[in-house]
């Protein structure tokens, strides 16, 4: 039986993480079928505890997306990652989580070659390799448009969506390196993000 402590919130989050959530986008369907399997009697129908309950699904991920906004990173209605804050917290609650679920070795997420691309870019970047030489930013703000795969005049929530996917990437990899590169680009122009 599940501690009280535990909620289905946690348990979605837990089974994106469990899925592969930190380095990819999972899709909101797997991740609440694979909290039913964790945890069946929290997401099942009343009357047919075989089957998964989409409404009880559907809950935790709001309540996630509600509770839980800097730990998630959306991709249109139907995807989810964590951020780099998302997986702290995981990390945070490892213990707690893995006791309770019945999960006693922690499951890497697989490396995803988008993600690998992703920092390779970054890391071959011109902006990234005068960064580490001179620990100074270039000015503009085409250029950063470009490794951030939009355009100068993108909505501010497209660029915090690119920051926040490189950020959970980033961190994902164990690259420093590029957290610390992208967390100075955020510093400085917080009126981007």
């Amino acid at each position: 039986m599940i501690a009280e402590a535990i909620t289905n919130t946690d348990i979605y989050l837990w089974a994106l993480f469990e899925l592969g959530g930190s380095d990819r986008f999972m899709d909101v369907e797997d991740v609440m079928l694979e909290a039913f399997r964790l945890v069946p009697e929290r997401f099942c129908w009343r009357t047919k505890p075989d089957i998964p309950d989409k409404l009880k699904g559907n809950s935790a991920l709001h309540g996630a997306d509600a509770a839980f906004p800097k730990l998630l990173i959306k991709n249109g209605q139907s995807q989810r990652r964590l951020t780099l804050e998302g997986q702290k917290w995981i990390e945070d609650n490892f213990d707690r989580l893995a006791s309770a679920l019945r999960g006693d070795v922690k499951v890497e997420a697989p490396k995803s070659r988008r993600s690998s691309r992703l920092l390779s870019e970054v890391s071959r970047s011109d902006i990234f390799m005068s960064w580490t030489d001179t620990d100074a930013l270039v000015a503009e703000k085409w250029r950063y448009a470009d490794l951030f795969r939009c355009s100068p005049d993108s909505a501010q929530h497209i660029w915090k969506h690119r920051l926040e996917t490189l950020r959970s990437a980033a961190y994902a990899a164990g690259r420093e390196d590029i957290l610390k590169f992208l967390d100075q680009i955020a510093g400085d122009h917080p009126d981007w993000f």
